[in-house]
């Protein structure tokens, strides 16, 4: 998959930034014009490399880690049938002692099922392993692209977006009214005012007020969705890091600050903190794992070859392009 050029670069980048400003608004701060900016993103969501999506931060969920080995030539089977369950927010096949790794986002009552009886009974499993989450440090609808300058950044960003240090703490739990409005932008976090009034049973005046709010509140994060090939970034890993307790929180904020690092997030088990990390090659990656090696009371790191990508932020992905949208709705 060959890597996006600057100005589809910058287009992406701003998306990150803001999944919801106007065409207008974007070709503003980065100095395009309207049309070459509305071009340039319609024809990366057309053709699946951009997709603009939107996560629920929700009280009622617990999240967790899931890594699993597989019998010999099962395994993507075995991911394929994980990324079909609408609690899998992210499924990949890995290299190492790490066949497929997902994460999960249900109720407590719901992961249990999951982990006792669903995911068991898929064929291939062999062996699987459970990480709750505990604490997010960086999540990917954070991680940008680092090709705007401050002020561009700044002009793209709304004046109530939520401060990364709400990360990890409780959200709020949606209205029934609200369900609806994150139901009507669930795959589509561009979609109009209108479009969602409709869906939602609401006026347009009303909607536009109600997403707004989810959004300032934290409850709800749009996101744009592309691999990091297509960035420059094409060689991931996932980390899992031993760590002594007391140095967790320093360890999991010091990766979290670190370019690199798309997810840290600290969890219970035989591991202390997971995280993911995407590169512009092999070397790269050892230099940082060089640089991570170094932090005070990281006591050993397994490093997991990202191979395929089968699910992103709840979408489905086909040769490295979002193919529909496999998650909850409302």
């Amino acid at each position: 998959m060959q890597a996006l050029d600057g100005t589809d670069l910058r287009v992406v980048a701003a998306l990150q930034v803001n999944g919801r400003a106007t065409w207008d608004r974007i070709g503003r701060v980065l100095n395009e014009s309207t049309r070459n900016v509305a071009r340039r993103a319609t024809r990366l969501m057309e053709t699946g490399v951009l997709s603009i999506i939107s996560l629920v931060d929700d009280r009622r969920m617990g999240s967790a880690v899931l890594r699993l080995r597989c019998r010999p030539g099962s395994a993507v089977g075995v991911g394929t049938a994980l990324a079909e369950l609408p609690q899998t927010r992210f499924v990949s096949l890995f290299s190492g002692s790490v066949d497929c790794a997902a994460e999960l986002s249900a109720s407590d009552e719901v992961l249990t099922d999951l982990l006792f009886q669903d995911v068991p009974t898929i064929d291939g499993v062999v062996e699987s392993v459970t990480y709750p989450a505990l604490r997010y440090f960086k999540s990917p609808h954070e991680w940008h692209l680092d090709v705007l300058t401050p002020q561009e950044a700044e002009g793209l960003r709304e004046p109530w977006t939520p401060l990364p240090e709400r990360l990890g703490r409780a959200g709020e739990t949606p209205s029934a009214e609200e369900e609806r409005i994150i139901a009507a932008v669930s795959a589509g976090g561009r979609a109009t005012h209108a479009e969602i009034a409709a869906v939602a049973g609401i006026s347009e005046s009303t909607a536009r007020r109600r997403l707004d709010s989810l959004i300032r509140r934290g409850v709800l994060h749009i996101r744009a969705e592309i691999e990091p090939c297509y960035l420059g970034l094409p060689v991931e890993a996932a980390l899992w890091l031993r760590v002594a307790e007391r140095e967790v929180e320093t360890v999991g904020h010091a990766l979290a600050g670190l370019a690199p690092a798309r997810y840290v997030v600290a969890v219970a088990g035989d591991h202390q903190i997971v995280a993911q990390v995407a590169v512009a090659g092999r070397f790269e990656l050892y230099e940082f794992l060089r640089e991570i090696g170094g932090l005070p009371g990281i006591r050993a790191i397994e490093t997991s070859m990202m191979l395929l990508p089968l699910k992103r932020g709840f979408m489905i992905k086909k040769n490295g392009r979002s193919d529909r949208w496999a998650g909850p709705i409302g």
